[in-house]
């Protein structure tokens, strides 16, 4: 460090030495003026503003779907995959199911079926890639909104309060082979305390876990389970309407229903005047000759009285068609098959 300072003393020294000398100043005559001082500016400082800081952002995750969400999500892809595997549909069969476990008669057709033969179509069904639709997807396909694969069906659920055990079957069964249905309730003595098989409220709460589940829509089977075609509009409309709301109360979960049978397949005359209070299809039976006994899109006056033919009993036979088989039945109604 010394020696630094050293040399830059020798600069400064030669520097010195080198430079002209400069002549003392002369003096000058005193002025009689006292000088004012100028005052020296003082500069202000503009502040900076100071920069707002802007919030983080928030990431507001999507609402995780529900169960019933993901299923249709599942079901609407089906759809699409069979649609275009298998062409679009011109006709789609329904069938009258009233569980999967009963036995009954409607005029000369006997209307019965087994757990084990309700598992066997609906596995049938899976295995030859047919699309069961759901009442959305009817409503759609008859507005011409959508196209609907070849190879559908529509299959209809006519229960009431003593359905409880038969739900319970259904739905592992529906989930097992991506299956849906249209369940339509009966109401008369479904609430607790009008019937010993209701207590703790189990009627309703079977209908609202096959909704939520999503392999099932919901519907009237009205309150009663009068002939309607003997009841007066007013009368009929006012029973309807008030199912109608009954139901989407006591299921809930933003449930809105807009599908009907009628009991005993028995369709009113002023059944076109249901969509007035909110149902935009409706269930009959025999609308058309046996041959022709699926649904045609392009007749919407028959909306309202959509055909249903009858699924195959435990023997593998329906009552109608008379004598057919399931593979039969699908064939006759649908296009599609080789």
């Amino acid at each position: 460090m010394k020696k630094i300072f050293t040399v830059i003393a020798l600069l400064v020294l030669t520097v010195s030495s080198c430079s002209p000398a400069v002549k003392a100043a002369e003096p000058t005559a005193t002025s009689s003026v006292t000088s004012v001082p100028t005052a020296t500016p003082t500069l202000t400082a503009t502040p900076i503003p100071t920069a707002t800081p802007s919030p983080a952002p928030t990431f507001t995750p999507s609402p995780t779907p529900t169960v019933r969400e993901t299923v249709l999500a599942a079901h609407e892809a089906e759809r699409i995959a069979y649609l275009a595997e298998e062409g679009p549909a011109a006709t789609i069969p329904v069938f009258e199911y009233h569980g999967d476990n009963y036995y009954f008669q409607i005029g000369n057709a006997i209307i019965e079926t087994s757990p084990a033969e309700f598992n066997r179509q609906m596995e049938w069904f899976h295995e030859n890639h047919v699309h069961s639709v759901t009442v959305k997807e009817l409503t759609d396909w008859l507005a011409g909104k959508i196209e609907l694969p070849a190879r559908s069906v529509v299959l209809t659920f006519d229960l009431g309060n003593a359905s409880v055990p038969a739900i319970t079957r259904i739905i592992p069964v529906f989930t097992r082979w991506q299956m849906f249905g249209i369940f339509t309730i009966y109401l008369d003595r479904m609430n607790e305390g009008q019937s010993v098989l209701c207590v703790n409220d189990v009627c309703w709460q079977a209908f609202r876990d096959a909704y939520l589940s999503g392999y099932v829509d919901i519907g009237s089977h009205t309150v009663t389970h009068r002939d309607f075609a003997t009841l007066s509009e007013a009368e009929g409309l006012a029973e309807l309407a008030t199912s109608k709301s009954i139901i989407e109360e006591k299921i809930g979960n933003d449930l809105v229903v807009s599908s009907l049978t009628w009991p005993f397949e028995s369709v009113p005359k002023w059944g076109p005047d249901i969509s007035a209070i909110g149902f935009n299809i409706a269930f009959g039976g025999n609308t058309y000759p046996i041959l022709e006994n699926s649904i045609h899109w392009d007749k919407p006056q028959d909306f309202y009285e959509l055909p249903r033919i009858l699924p195959p009993g435990s023997d593998g036979i329906s009552g109608r068609p008379n004598n057919k088989t399931l593979p039969q039945i699908m064939q006759m109604y649908t296009i599609g098959w080789k």
